[in-house]
């Protein structure tokens, strides 16, 4: 006589159950993902070459977020308690046709904007709306140098350079800068502010000797001085023998920033976390990132909502990022990240710095 099989209707309930206690830990957990930052890539045009850059920057990519689709981003970050977008990169912010549209968009939603810029496209016009508009606008300064600066970006005459006069200690000074942060500065102060305009300073071969320089310009002038190492990947990589710095000039580069903002500050800088490490990137079609330097496979916001995104990001970055833990070194004098390290294990390349 043939056996009755159990209609399993005990091990669906378990099934089930199981199911429904999965699911709602999933929206506990999605209900805690929180984020401050946001990055958002808006476009990957660019009018410079750098030859320390890692995003290979120029032509347009296929398929860039829409505007309204930039917004949906915008919104979801700010339903997340986003309270500051950073709408830079891979490119050059300022050829984004609607820049100042999602500039507008971000303060009605009472955040703050920040973008990265190399300044060629900034006048007396530019300058004032970003500055009315309260944009925190980092302007990249490799040099004080014309010739080293245009070496630098892979464009002859690149800037318009014009005089800077300041104090120190009642000493007045004269400085050539780029005309566009002459223009910020300017702008900056006829809105009452002094913390808006920032200087950020990519080290390489081609501009250390002048780092120091721009350092105590910075201090004197009181500009807030932002400073990175390269991420070896895109055109950085290509040009290695003219970006990579040996140990010992970086050492000496400590030693005199130290001399001029001291000990502490220096200490701080290298501790200080970049936002972009605890708030994965969004590329300019949609993907999401751990990083403008790092693979964009965790899946696309025109697919999934943000917070599911970000929270799979984290989990998958946390994996990878304990791996580059155990085969990478840390920086010794300046701060370095999993993205500088990830290239230190595909390449060979020590971190010297």
């Amino acid at each position: 006589m043939q056996r009755k099989k159990p209609d399993g209707g005990g091990a669906d309930m378990i099934r089930g159950a199981y199911k429904s206690l999965k699911e709602l830990v999933r929206v506990r957990v999605l209900k805690q993902v929180k984020a401050k930052f946001l990055y958002l890539e808006i476009t990957h045009r660019c009018n410079l070459a750098c030859v320390a850059c890692y995003t290979g920057a120029g032509r347009e990519k296929d398929d860039v977020l829409t505007l309204e689709e930039q917004k949906s981003v915008i919104r979801q970050g700010r339903a997340m308690g986003v309270r500051s977008v950073s709408l830079s990169g891979s490119g050059e912010p300022l050829m984004c046709r609607h820049l100042f549209d999602l500039l507008d968009y971000v303060g009605e939603l009472g955040m703050s904007a920040v973008i990265f810029t190399n300044g060629t496209l900034i006048d007396e016009a530019t300058a004032g709306q970003l500055m009315s508009r309260n944009v925190f606008t980092f302007f990249k300064l490799y040099s004080l140098d014309p010739d080293v600066f245009d070496g630098m970006v892979g464009r002859r005459n690149a800037y318009e350079w014009t005089e800077h006069r300041y104090k120190v200690q009642g000493e007045e000074r004269v400085q050539m800068v780029p005309s566009g942060l002459k223009a910020l500065l300017e702008a900056q102060r006829s809105v009452g502010r002094s913390d808006l305009v920032k200087v950020e300073t990519l080290v390489t071969k081609m501009n250390i000797v002048g780092v120091s320089a721009i350092a105590r310009f910075c201090r004197d002038c009181d500009i807030g001085f932002f400073m990175e190492t390269p991420v070896f990947k895109g055109r950085a990589i290509e040009n290695y023998e003219r970006v990579a710095v040996s140990a010992e000039d970086y050492a000496k580069l400590y030693g005199e920033l130290a001399a001029i903002f001291g000990e502490d500050y220096m200490l701080e800088l290298k501790n200080a976390c970049c936002l972009v490490e605890r708030n994965p990137v969004v590329w300019t079609d949609g993907r999401i990132g751990f990083c403008s330097s790092r693979a964009a496979d965790v899946g696309n916001v025109r697919d999934e909502p943000l917070k599911g995104l970000f929270l799979k990001a984290r989990r998958m970055k946390h994996k990878e990022d304990r791996v580059i833990k155990k085969r990478a070194a840390e920086g010794r004098y300046f701060r370095t990240c999993p993205s500088r390290q990830l290239c230190e294990i595909r390449h060979g390349l020590p971190c010297d710095y």
